[in-house]
């Protein structure tokens, strides 16, 4: 068959994976070539564009396309983009403040290990820690812990049935909540 874009998208509706296979092929390597130049690495453009095509064929039953289905494609990945590189920063962001408090908590440990001052100030560090991740939405917190774990995302993705874009939406929440209690809580 023969496709255009009004008969793909209403025949992806209706669970054609055909039609799926024809949208793909049609848009995938455009759509790479798009993302890459947002986030400069063919492997993530690559999985950006994989995400969307996933979430494409999750929700085909319920998506609406207004407009042309190469602009929605398009939209679709470039706001991908920009949440990959905004969960880039957070993550960075983060990192530097968990190394700020690595620093403070090596001095400490460098500095009289043995002192109970030091010791208590660890323990109340490490449990300030422990009850803003018990704050964390269930699912959150979660995914946040087997990331901790050093699961790669798409091992959390499987283990827990959800796509990777969810668990990247996740441990970014996590992330940033457990930064704002932590920091509110130093204050």
């Amino acid at each position: 068959m023969t496709y255009t874009d009004v008969i793909a998208i209403k025949d992806l509706k209706k669970g054609d994976e055909k039609a799926f296979t024809w949208i793909f092929e049609t848009y995938c390597h455009g759509l790479c070539i798009h993302a890459e130049k947002f986030v400069e690495c063919k492997e993530t453009a690559k999985d950006i564009v994989q995400d969307l095509f996933t979430k494409l064929w999750e929700n085909r039953e319920k998506t609406d396309i207004t407009t042309s289905l190469k602009a929605y494609l398009y939209k679709g990945v470039y706001n991908n983009c920009l949440s990959h590189l905004t969960h880039l920063t957070i993550e960075r962001n983060y990192i530097e403040y968990t190394l700020t408090l690595s620093d403070s908590d090596e001095w400490l440990q460098t500095n009289n290990s043995d002192d109970p001052l030091n010791i208590l100030i660890l323990k109340e560090k490490e449990h300030k820690r422990e009850n803003a991740i018990e704050t964390l939405p269930a699912r959150c917190k979660e995914v946040l812990l087997l990331w901790e774990e050093e699961f790669t995302y798409k091992e959390i993705a499987k283990q827990l049935g959800v796509s990777i874009n969810t668990v990247r939406t996740q441990i970014t929440i996590a992330k940033t909540k457990l930064k704002d209690l932590l920091i509110d809580s130093e204050e």
